[in-house]
């Protein structure tokens, strides 16, 4: 049995199951990373993502696959691995691993392009406007952004100085990265290491712009949850000197739509900081809590 049979078996097992997928394109292709991907169902508006699914393609296929709003929870298994001889299921393993390293392939050829992107648009660009109406509204300085138009742009660099990827604020305060772009490990810096005991790190770029501010630390931006355990992995190991702070993003909104939609409170951003507090000895700074 192919990737490809597999890939279909588990498909048609989900659709009868009520789990469908709106691009079974895209999720083919994300299907064979084995981690859990997130995708739009059928039936459901564009961008709630409440469908998820993670497949092992080894000697012996299965995965699991559900709904978040439905609360379907399903699992399945080929039904024909024991009929798979030792050179098919070499053969599964060889197409999965070949299919595994032409998709990250990809993705680092993309990741070129966005850095080469970064740079053109980074080295053209003007210093931002301290009255940009962003950094007006957050009440906090220029520092070392550009701007691009009526865009600011946030350099994302790696820890030898590369730059890597740009964030881009427009004046409403969306944000995007560029298409493509690497974020994994990647960070900008606010204030300078001059001097320093302390620094603090958190996700974003305006919250630690505020956390300067107000401290004088230098402050170290990962951009996003996910990023923030990688980034103060990083910084720990090259800055064993320095005592760090790790600033939480308190996600209550996103804690409550979980305990709503799932019946499980789950606040990402205060429990990705203590995973990184956790990972490096450091302590953990909350924001205050906001009156009901």
């Amino acid at each position: 049995m192919s990737v490809h049979d597999t890939i279909t078996d588990f498909l048609d097992f989900m659709r009868c199951e009520g789990v469908e997928p709106i691009d079974t394109g895209r999720f083919c292709q994300e299907i064979t990373s084995g981690e859990v991907i997130r995708f739009d169902c059928v039936g459901e508006k564009r961008g709630r993502k409440n469908g998820w699914a993670k497949l092992y393609l080894d000697d012996r296929p299965a995965g699991a696959f559900g709904n978040w709003k439905l609360g379907i929870n399903r699992r399945w298994s080929s039904g024909s691995t024991n009929e798979l001889s030792a050179d098919e299921r070499r053969a599964l393993r060889a197409e999965w691993e070949q299919k595994k390293a032409e998709r990250d392939d990809l993705r680092r050829q993309a990741q070129m392009e966005a850095a080469n992107d970064a740079a053109g648009m980074w080295s053209v660009a003007s210093p931002a406007d301290p009255k940009h109406p962003y950094l007006a509204r957050k009440k906090i300085g220029a520092h070392d952004l550009r701007q691009q138009g009526e865009t600011l742009l946030v350099p994302m660099y790696d820890d030898e100085g590369r730059l890597w990827n740009l964030q881009r604020i427009k004046p409403d305060g969306e944000k995007r990265f560029l298409f493509g772009g690497r974020v994994d490990g990647l960070f900008t810096i606010i204030g300078d290491f001059e001097d320093a005991a302390e620094a603090v790190i958190g996700e974003g770029w305006a919250t630690m712009a505020s956390v300067y501010k107000a401290s004088h630390f230098p402050c170290i931006v990962a951009f996003n949850t996910s990023n923030l355990v990688k980034v103060a992995r990083i910084w720990a190991q090259r800055r064993p000197d320095l005592e760090f702070i790790i600033f939480a993003d308190d996600d209550e909104a996103t804690a409550q739509k979980n305990l709503a939609e799932r019946g499980v409170y789950k606040n990402p951003g205060i429990e990705a900081a203590e995973a990184a507090a956790v990972e490096i000895g450091a302590r953990v700074a909350y924001p205050p809590r906001r009156a009901a």
